[in-house]
């Protein structure tokens, strides 16, 4: 029982130390918003040469310091994004302009478990109007629901092999552990208010697309 208590023990949260949660909103934000550029130009069709490297000077102009930088506005109206919305990100724009280091983004793949995550941010929303016996979101600061966590990541991939959503979460998770970004909660490194209404988007769109098919 002793042993339980402590693992469920949120009374003394490992946090993020304050020097990377700085370093992690400019640099998340960077990378976010260069991820959305490349995504827009992409759908634009074949890009221009002088188009390609928008993305790029985007994500150095969130490096700028100071109220110049879009980081900084960002960071004050949202805070940080997700360890994950940044991972995907990351993985999008080297996936593009370094193709021969990482494979495409699994977008089927990702789609398949986007439900969860979905999920997961109705609950989390409800627990904000404490509509729940318990907090939800304060668990995300216990050790065992790391556990918990890391254990459902890996069942996909004890069931079909090596999956890629599956390394994209074990990643998440792991940078969690050795840094506790951003907030020291887990629910803050798996989603995000944005990330949470983009994949409510692409669920409908793909919902409405079936129904009219």
């Amino acid at each position: 029982m002793e042993i339980l208590n402590i693992l469920l023990s949120t009374q003394t949260p490992l946090l993020p130390h304050v020097g990377w949660v700085g370093v992690y909103r400019v640099l998340g934000w960077g990378l976010v918003l260069a991820g959305i550029a490349l995504w827009c130009l992409r759908r634009s069709g074949n890009l221009p040469a002088w188009q390609r490297g928008l993305p790029l000077l985007l994500l150095l102009w969130c490096l700028w310091p100071g109220p110049l930088s879009p980081a900084y506005w960002l960071g004050l109206a949202f805070r940080v994004p997700s360890l994950l919305l940044v991972l995907l990100s990351a993985w999008f724009l080297l996936s593009h302009y370094r193709p021969q280091l990482l494979m495409p983004l699994p977008l089927t793949d990702l789609r398949r478990w986007a439900l969860a995550p979905v999920l997961l941010g109705w609950v989390l929303l409800l627990d904000a109007f404490a509509l729940w016996p318990f907090s939800l979101y304060s668990l995300g600061f216990a050790p065992l629901t790391f556990g918990v966590l890391v254990l459902l990541c890996l069942l996909p991939w004890s069931w079909h092999g090596v999956a890629q959503p599956s390394i994209l979460l074990v990643s998440v998770l792991t940078l969690f552990v050795l840094l506790r970004l951003p907030t020291g909660n887990v629910w803050d490194a798996l989603l995000d208010p944005w990330l949470w209404l983009l994949l409510q988007a692409d669920w409908l769109q793909r919902r409405l697309r079936r129904a009219q098919g």
